[in-house]
């Protein structure tokens, strides 16, 4: 990046935050480039025990299986990005439940440029049979554990995922805070956090 992507002027380098970054001179723009973020999500949804998986339509890894999921838009939740993508993927409509899982990983030639958070919901299964899209995706399924196991072109990140979604009790994933006594009512905002044990008597 050379030139500011509000006002167009040629960027230079300033101290930001205790390291050198790319920032407009004008100090009305005010424009600092942080880098390259983004944000995805991947949803668990189970069905008589079975877990919900799509095979790859796009390069890399075509024709391998993995969790429904995507980028998170910049203007939606991540809730409704997760289900967004299960239906877009799968054909089958889910509500999210809970976070159980969620991987960071910095920017690099292998993997994606943009340092990346991917968060991993489990969904609830409401209606739909599964299927490819035709495009991101060739086919999907449920598919058993002992299926699961014995799959050898399933992603990693994905088999450790609902791994940890199996071992997860049903109560024991990251809810959306729904009590804003605390916490300021924002349009956009979204807090999620650890179920609090129940009050003994």
């Amino acid at each position: 990046m050379r030139y500011c992507p509000n006002c167009t002027k040629e960027l230079i380098a300033e101290n930001h935050g205790g390291r050198d970054r790319l920032a407009c001179p004008d100090k009305d723009c005010g424009f600092v480039d942080f880098g390259n973020f983004s944000m995805g999500c991947g949803g668990i949804v189970m069905r008589d025990g079975k877990a919900l998986l799509v095979q790859r339509g796009w390069e890399p890894a075509r024709g391998a299986w993995q969790l429904p999921g995507g980028y998170v838009e910049h203007d939606e939740s991540l809730m409704t990005a997760v289900e967004r993508e299960v239906m877009e993927e799968t054909g089958i409509t889910a509500r999210a439940r809970d976070v159980v899982a969620f991987r960071h990983s910095v920017g690099q030639p292998l993997g994606g440029r943009s340092t990346n958070i991917y968060v991993v919901f489990r969904l609830d299964y409401i209606e739909g049979e599964p299927h490819g899209d035709g495009d991101e995706t060739m086919d999907a399924g449920f598919f058993s554990r002992a299926e699961i196991e014995g799959m050898d072109a399933l992603q990693a990140m994905s088999r450790w995922a609902i791994y940890r979604a199996w071992e997860t009790p049903e109560e024991g994933g990251f809810d959306l805070e729904r009590d804003l006594t605390i916490l300021p009512d924002r349009p956009g905002w979204q807090a999620f956090a650890a179920r609090r044990a129940e009050r003994l008597d």
